[in-house]
Parts: C-alpha cells; sequence; structure tokens
C-alpha cells in the first residue's frame, strides 16, 4: 500500500487521471508521495508537545495525525490516498492492548524475576511470557493491517484485509524459526511468505490482489549478499532489502493489472545513505525530511500498468482500531514494507 506512458507517469506525478484511458487502451497509475519534511517534522513537534502536556493522552489523536499524513500524501495517478480514522477509537484501542497484552506480560516479567519460584514454575513464566509476546506481535501486525486498509480509501472506495493472528502466527512462527536455525540463510523463504501473506488478503474494494514471486528467485542473490555482509559493512544487505521490494511489487497484480518497481538495489543504498547521513548529522532533525524523501523515492519508481480502478466496485471492510493500538504499543509497523 514506488518506456511507456504509463511509466513516464511514476516519476512525472503530474497526471490528473490513469495514464493512456485517452489512447484507447487499458489504463495504467503512476504512483507518488507528496508529503514534505518540514510539515512532517511540524506535525511530530506540536504532537509530542501535546503528548508531553496531556502526560501521554494525546498519542492516540496525535497517532491519527501522522497517519493522515502518511497516507494522505500518497497518490495514484495523481489522486490522494485519504485516512479515515479517529483518535477516539484509537485511543480505546491503546487501552485494550494494554490491558490484555502489555499488563498480563509485565505481570509474567515480574513472576520470572522472583527469586523464590522453583524451576517448574519458572519454566512455565518463562513459556507463557515468550508465547504471549509473539502472539501480541502477530495481533499487532494483522490488526494493523486490517484496521488501517479499513480506514483508507481511494476515489472513495475503501482498501480491505481479511488476514488472521491465529493462521499467520503459526505458520509465520515456525518460519522465523528456520531462519534462526539456518542462521538467517532461510530469510528469503519466511520474508516471501510473509509478503504473499499480506498481499493475497489484501483488496481494493472488491477487488483482491494477487502474488506471484516465488522464494527461489531471490535465495541466491540472498545468500551471496548473506556472505558478503561483512566485508561490505552491511550495505550488501541494504542492496538486497532494494532488490527484494522491487521484485516484491513487480509480482503484485490488482484488478488485472500488475505493479511495476524500477528501484535497482544500487538506488536502495544511495538513498539509506543518503538518509542516514541526514540523520546522523542533524542529531535525529532530519527524520522527518529522510522519512518523507524515502517514500518519495521509492514511491515515485512504482507503476500499476494495464488497471483500470475505475471498474473496481466498492465493498464493505471492518477493522478494530485494537490492531492499530497494539502495534502502537510495539511500536511496530504493519503496513506492507518499503
Amino acid at each position: 500500500m514506488a518506456e511507456s506512458a504509463s511509466t513516464s507517469a511514476s516519476h512525472g506525478s503530474g497526471h490528473a487521471g490513469p495514464v493512456g484511458a485517452a489512447l484507447g487502451v487499458r489504463p495504467g497509475y503512476g504512483l507518488g508521495y507528496t508529503g514534505s519534511g518540514t510539515e512532517y517534522f511540524v506535525i511530530q513537534l506540536v504532537n509530542g508537545l501535546l503528548i508531553l502536556v496531556t502526560l501521554g493522552l494525546y498519542y492516540p489523536w496525535a497517532r491519527v495525525r501522522e497517519l493522515n499524513f502518511m497516507i494522505g500524501s500518497l497518490t495514484a495517478g495523481g489522486d490522494s490516498f485519504s485516512f479515515h480514522g479517529q483518535g477516539r477509537e484509537l485511543f480505546w484501542g491503546v487501552l485494550r492492548a494494554w490491558l490484555l497484552f502489555v499488563l498480563p506480560l509485565i505481570l509474567l516479567g515480574f513472576g520470572l524475576s522472583t527469586p523464590s519460584l522453583d524451576a517448574g514454575t519458572r519454566m512455565f513464566f518463562f513459556v507463557a511470557f515468550y508465547f504471549l509476546g509473539f502472539v501480541f506481535v502477530c495481533f499487532a501486525l494483522m490488526g494493523s493491517l486490517r484496521y488501517r486498509a479499513s480506514r483508507t480509501s481511494w476515489h472513495g472506495i475503501r482498501f480491505g484485509f481479511d488476514g488472521r493472528f491465529s493462521e499467520f502466527g503459526a505458520a509465520y512462527g515456525l518460519r522465523l524459526l528456520l531462519v534462526l536455525v539456518s542462521l538467517g540463510i532461510a530469510y528469503p523463504f519466511a520474508s516471501t511468505w510473509r509478503r504473499d501473506y499480506v498481499i493475497t488478503h489484501s483488496r481494493f474494494g472488491a477487488e483482491r490482489m494477487g502474488f506471484d514471486g516465488s522464494p527461489s528467485e531471490l535465495f541466491g542473490v540472498y545468500v551471496l549478499c548473506w556472505f558478503l555482509l561483512i566485508p561490505t559493512l552491511g550495505f550488501s544487505m541494504v542492496w538486497f532489502h532494494g532488490h527484494q521490494q522491487a521484485y516484491f511489487w513487480n509480482h503484485t497484480t490488482l484488478a488485472g493489472g500488475r505493479f511495476y518497481s524500477s528501484l535497482t538495489g544500487g538506488e536502495w543504498v544511495g538513498i539509506s545513505f543518503i538518509n542516514s547521513l541526514l540523520v546522523t548529522f542533524t542529531l535525529g532533525f532530519g527524520a522527518s525530511w529522510a522519512y518523507t524523501n524515502l517514500h518519495r523515492e521509492f514511491f515515485s519508481r512504482l507503476t500499476l500498468r494495464d488497471a483500470d480502478l475505475g471498474k473496481v466496485e466498492a465493498a464493505a471492510s471492518t477493522g478494530s482500531a485494537m490492531g492499530e493500538g497494539a502495534a502502537d504499543v510495539l511500536d511496530v509497523d504493519g503496513g506492507i514494507d518499503i
């Protein structure tokens, strides 16, 4: 959620509508990101002051304001996305996440720190703590996607996500365990499965998205980058991340069309390096500009080709704010990675 006329749109973002419609062919949509680093910095500054003054109570409204900016800055065919979340619903979502997950985790952690526990009871607390923590993370990822999709629209049509943390958690957990046991070598299999699950459970209106990528096509490149991790001071993995994201989008479909990303691993290294310098030499104050620059560069290279979103029918979409609240508590992003 970054040649032909449709490709030129992805770099110009100046078209007011779908590319190619006037030529009598199936239209394409250039994506873009219009957010300003200055505007985002002001939002974060004001939010921080209000959170401080209200002793944290303003946080849900601050988060909604940020999401309004983040999602509202994304465009397709020159038209902006809209976010419809409300601070009040997110407040109750955060509160429920604290009561159902954070408080029990605190109690289990307190139990683990008790020196008088016998070995059996300590093992029970240990297993319960990490099991609940894993469930919390999976619930946050799935719940945040469901909430954000149900509150996001383009041309008045809502997005939707019907993935469930119960089915996602068990399957993803096994793959993460495989990654751990393999010392990271199995990462493409876990990341591609996760992307497949997220995409195939997402939809725009009544139109479901599709994914036809394969981890085997990424594995050889990843292994090479894995061996080059130390000699390249980690830049090989930064390169792989950009390469992987382009691959993921190039294997994503919607409304009979396919996304195309021209992003290269080398470009991603350059973007990431410049942003790192910006954040480092401004002592963190440049993070807002780094964020908007990252998204602008990424989405300017992304196009949806041969799709006609004008024919997509609306469909009901629901999502609880508790999932977003859980993601905010954990400070994890449930959105599609870039």
